[in-house]
């Protein structure tokens, strides 16, 4: 059975980061289906589960939520991973004020998915990009002033690390 990659997007960022885990464990020999979670059905017929979403406010997009709800109990039968893509490890400032960001969004993200699947293996926020032409005026100024910064601030080194440690315990586990 395949390992599916389901995720939530807004903007297409990480969709992007799905396809390249996707293409890292393909690469690794493992059947993969990477899809929108809109666009799974049941996550029944697949050996692993690694599911995604965009980060808007410190929560996963709606979407990526209802999906949990959905799935909560196949989920638990499964191996699952969990990421999430977000701007906290974008931060300017400090280091302390950018890891502080960085743990408060992640532990809120993994307390959501563990309700409702205690048993993630990992969840791992990755950095997104974020180019502002989304936002109106206002909140573009309101994002900088907060510390927000615009750009590309993905780490596809740390995206094919993390997919290859996923891809080593799914091999020793013979899936």
């Amino acid at each position: 059975m395949p390992i599916l990659i389901a995720y939530a997007t807004s903007h297409g960022s990480t969709r992007e980061i799905a396809d390249r885990i996707a293409s890292r464990l393909h690469a690794n020999g493992l059947a993969v289906d990477c899809r929108p979670v809109d666009h799974v059905f049941s996550v029944e017929n697949y050996s692993a589960v690694i599911l995604g979403s965009a980060v808007h406010g410190s929560r996963w997009l709606l979407d990526a939520q209802k999906f949990l709800d959905v799935e909560a109990m196949g989920l638990q039968m499964k191996p699952t991973w969990a990421f999430s893509v977000g701007m906290a490890p974008t931060v300017r400032g400090s280091k302390w004020v950018r890891d502080r960001a960085v743990r408060r969004e992640s532990q809120d993200i993994k307390e959501t998915i563990s309700r409702k699947v205690p048993k993630v293996r990992d969840h791992h926020l990755f950095a997104g990009k974020a180019d502002g032409l989304a936002m109106s005026g206002p909140m573009r100024c309101l994002w900088s002033c907060m510390g927000g910064r615009f750009g590309d601030y993905r780490d596809w080194n740390e995206i094919d690390e993390w997919a290859d440690v996923i891809a080593k315990e799914l091999k020793l586990e013979g899936i």
